[in-house]
């Protein structure tokens, strides 16, 4: 579906939610049925030729994982202060929530290496010539390097500003799908105690993406969340980490979240970043 299509669905949907005698929504949240009736209307009377038996829960997906999100996003929704918010369950697409002003919308979000990120060599001899050459541009590719050359454990063991000192860290699961939520990857560390994190263990998240897509703090927030649901552990530190291609692997870390901070928490806040250049340079990556 065309950029521009998407974006007349989306303002069509908004001029039926907003009231602006009283400049609010009726609802914010939109269903599927909201987005299939527009798209029939669109096709009808705007002129668009959208497939109406394409996925819809796909809609908001394929917009907030791209680089282009807040171009396609409608200058008048943005105008009248309101951006949108991918929603998951009960047959839920996205949600129209307001701007806050002073802070970035999360469609202009965007983790990336930046000449600040420190860098570091990490080799990729001990990767199989078999496993190499098959290698391709996907999150599967991404996470299984990533595990078999201690990505993470690097990340951990080496830079500054670091907000634990890692004793043993161990990969446990990869593609735990969760209520509402996949996490790509799930670690455990063991680390010195200290005054914020007495308990000396944490459980480590990872968000795996190519990168062509965005690193989605809203995503992250859910696997913070289900994890603590899912979980007896009280400390849990999100990572996510993005293939850039030629060179290797971009890692974020946010800062860690307590289970007594889980009620308020929203979304997680950025702590350090690292570039791990993969030596020789793999395929896919």
């Amino acid at each position: 579906m065309p950029k521009s299509q998407k974006t007349i669905v989306i303002k069509h949907i908004f001029d039926q939610l907003y009231d602006p005698a009283t400049r609010t929504l009726i609802r914010s949240m939109v269903t599927a049925t909201d987005l299939q009736d527009a798209k029939r209307y669109c096709n009808e009377f705007l002129g668009a030729t959208i497939k109406l038996d394409s996925n819809p829960f796909n809609f908001m997906k394929d917009i907030v994982r791209g680089k282009a999100a807040a171009k396609i996003w409608p200058d008048r929704v943005r105008q009248l202060g309101f951006v949108g918010e991918q929603r998951t369950g009960g047959g839920q697409i996205f949600e129209f929530v307001p701007v806050v002003q002073g802070t970035s919308e999360s469609f202009e979000i965007d983790f990336r290496p930046t000449d600040d990120t420190p860098s570091y060599q990490v080799q990729s001899l001990s990767l199989p010539l078999a496993s190499k050459a098959l290698g391709r541009t996907d999150e599967s590719w991404l996470l299984q390097v990533a595990v078999n050359l201690r990505i993470i454990e690097t990340h951990f063991a080496v830079g500054e500003n670091r907000q634990i000192e890692a004793l043993e860290l161990n990969h446990l699961q990869m593609d735990i799908k969760l209520r509402k939520v996949q996490i790509d990857a799930l670690y455990y560390v063991r680390h010195t105690p200290n005054l914020t994190a007495p308990s000396g263990a944490a459980l480590i998240t990872v968000e795996a993406k190519q990168g062509n897509q965005r690193i989605l703090t809203e995503q992250i927030a859910r696997q913070v969340k289900a994890a603590f649901e899912s979980t007896s552990n009280d400390l849990i530190i999100p990572t996510a980490i993005a293939a850039i291609r030629g060179k290797g692997m971009y890692v974020v870390e946010f800062k860690a979240v307590h289970r007594s901070d889980i009620a308020t928490f929203e979304a997680p806040v950025f702590h350090r970043d690292a570039m791990l250049v993969l030596r020789p340079a793999v395929q896919g990556i």
